[in-house]
C-alpha cells in the first residue's frame, strides 16, 4: 500500500453500518481502529473473504474494546493509541442505539441510556481523541438520522439525533479555526439491527391496552411503525457514500442519503396539524 497510510477510528464497529465502514476503509488502504463494547472480530464469511483477497490487510486492522458511555473506557482506548504514537485522520462517531417506550412512564434511566450513547458518547470520543486528530486536515463525521426533525410519541431516538446535529454544527464552527472539518450524515433506513428493532417492537398487554388509551396507542404505533420505513439501503452502500464524503476537499456540514420525502414534508408541517394527524392514526389502531 504505497504512500502515506491514513487512519480512522470508528465507533460501534462490531456490526451493521460500523462494520461495513471498517471493511470499506480497510479495502481502501486505511489503518482502521475499530471499536465496540467487545473487540470486533470480523469472523464472518464476507470479512474473511476480504482478508483473503488482501492478505496484508490484517496489519491495518486494530480492534479496540471501548464503551463510549464510560470515561475510563474511552481514556483506556485512547491510551493504547497514544502509546503507539498513532495519529488519526478521521473519527467516525457511528455508535448508536434506539428505543421505543412511553416517554410519560419510562424511568429516567431508559431515556438517559439513549442519550448516553448517541449524544454524550460522541462528545466523549471527540473530546478525548481530538488530541491525536491531525490539525489541520483532520475530520470528524457523525452518523445522524433522517428522523431528527420528526417529533413523535414513544420515540427518544430522533430527539437524541436532533441534539447530535446541533452539537456537530457548533463543533464544526469551533474546529474550523484548527483546520478540522466536522460533518453530519443523515442516512435513511439501513438494513441493520436498528431497523429490526422497529419491526419487533414489544406491545403492551391486551388487558392494559383495553383499559388505557395511551397503551392502546402504543400498540397501534408498534403495528404501524415497520410499514412506514420506506426504501432500505445496505450498510455497504451507505459506507461507500460516507467514504466518498471523507475524501472531499471541502465537505458540507450535512449530507443525506436515502431520505424519505414524507419525513421531510412532515418536518415542515405546523405542529398542531402533525399532532392531530398522529392522534387520529393511533386512535384508530
Amino acid at each position: 500500500m504505497p504512500g502515506k497510510v491514513k487512519s480512522v477510528l470508528i465507533t460501534g464497529a462490531g456490526r451493521g453500518l460500523g462494520k461495513a465502514l471498517a471493511l470499506t476503509y480497510l479495502e481502501k488502504g486505511w489503518m482502521v481502529f475499530a471499536s465496540d463494547l467487545e473487540e470486533p472480530a470480523f469472523t464472518d464469511s464476507l470479512s474473511l473473504s476480504l482478508f483473503e483477497r488482501l492478505p496484508g490487510l490484517t496489519s491495518y486492522f486494530r480492534p479496540l474494546k471501548m464503551d463510549v458511555t464510560a470515561d475510563e473506557s474511552v481514556a483506556r482506548a485512547f491510551g493504547l493509541l497514544n502509546e503507539a504514537h498513532a495519529k488519526l485522520d478521521l473519527i467516525i462517531n457511528n455508535a448508536g442505539i434506539d428505543g421505543y417506550f412511553l416517554l410519560s412512564e419510562a424511568p429516567a434511566s431508559e431515556f438517559r441510556r439513549i442519550f448516553e450513547v448517541n449524544v454524550f458518547g460522541a462528545y466523549r470520543v471527540n473530546q478525548v481523541f481530538l488530541h491525536i486528530l491531525r490539525k489541520p486536515g483532520g475530520r470528524i463525521i457523525h452518523i445522524g438520522s433522517e428522523s431528527l426533525n420528526l417529533t413523535m410519541p414513544f420515540m427518544a431516538y430522533p430527539l437524541s439525533k436532533k441534539l447530535v446535529e446541533g452539537y456537530a454544527k457548533a463543533l464544526r464552527q469551533e474546529l474550523r479555526f484548527r483546520g478540522i472539518d466536522v460533518v453530519m450524515v443523515r442516512p435513511g433506513a439501513i438494513d441493520t439491527q436498528l431497523l429490526k428493532t422497529v419491526s419487533d417492537l414489544p406491545v403492551q398487554s391486551r388487558e392494559e391496552a383495553t383499559t388505557d388509551p395511551l397503551k392502546a396507542a402504543f400498540n397501534a404505533f408498534a403495528s404501524q411503525a415497520s410499514k412506514e420505513i420506506g426504501k432500505v439501503t445496505s450498510p455497504g452502500e451507505v459506507a461507500g457514500f460516507i467514504y466518498k464524503i471523507s475524501c472531499k476537499n471541502r465537505p458540507r456540514a450535512v449530507y443525506r442519503i436515502n431520505n424519505m420525502l414524507q419525513l421531510r414534508i412532515a418536518a415542515l408541517l405546523p405542529f398542531r396539524l402533525l399532532e392531530n394527524i398522529v392522534y387520529k392514526r393511533l386512535s384508530k389502531g
